[in-house]
């Protein structure tokens, strides 16, 4: 399992799990699935980026 930084960034920039599936069009199922370590589809992750404004690889690091 890939550690990612998701639920860090969110919580950095200060919005809830709802705030998030709103900016990015993912659902707060599979946003929750994903910070507890689950690995997202491509374009997934890249929705997810975005809203936070930030990178894929900001988020999953090698």
């Amino acid at each position: 399992m890939v550690k990612n930084k998701v639920k860090q960034r969110r919580q950095e920039m200060g919005i809830t799990l709802d705030q998030l599936s709103a900016k990015s069009g993912v659902p707060v199922s599979t946003i929750s699935d994903v910070e507890q370590g689950g690995e997202p589809r491509v374009k997934t992750a890249q929705r997810i980026a975005h809203a936070l404004l930030c990178t894929v690889d900001e988020l999953w690091p090698d």
